[in-house]
C-alpha cells in the first residue's frame, strides 16, 4: 500500500552517533536550501504561450505539484520532518550514551 511501511531498525555503534547526527545534519542544511528554492522558483506564475492550453496546464502543475497535500512538494517537506524526526532520535541516543557512560565511568573508575 503506498504510503505504508514497515518500520525499520538502525543498528550503529555509540561512537558513530556524533558522525551519523552529523550527516543528517548535512542532509536537512541541504533540503532545507532545495525547498526554499523550490518554493520560491518552481510555481509557473503565468501561461507561458498566453493561451488557454499553456493556462490549463499551470494551473494543473500549480495545483497538483506544487500545493497539493498529496503531491511531491509535500512529500518532501515530509521527508524534511521524517530526518528531522531521525536527527532528534539520533541526539536522544547520543545523549543517553553519554549520560551512561559517565554514570559507568563514575562507578567504576576508568579503565585501562
Amino acid at each position: 500500500m503506498p504510503g505504508s511501511h514497515t518500520p525499520v531498525a538502525l543498528h550503529v555503534q555509540p561512537g558513530t552517533l556524533p558522525a551519523v547526527r552529523a550527516a543528517v545534519d548535512d542532509a536537512l542544511a541541504e533540503l532545507a536550501t532545495q525547498l526554499a528554492l523550490l518554493t520560491r522558483g518552481a510555481f509557473i506564475p503565468e501561461p507561458w504561450m498566453g493561451d488557454p492550453i499553456s493556462e490549463d496546464v499551470r494551473v494543473f502543475y500549480n495545483t497538483t505539484v506544487m500545493e497539493s497535500k498529496d503531491g511531491p512538494l509535500a512529500a518532501l517537506f515530509a521527508y524534511q520532518a521524517e530526518l528531522i524526526r531521525v536527527r532528534d532520535s539520533v541526539k536522544a541516543m547520543e545523549d543517553h550514551y553519554r549520560r551512561t557512560e559517565g554514570d559507568n565511568v563514575a562507578l567504576w573508575g576508568r579503565q585501562a
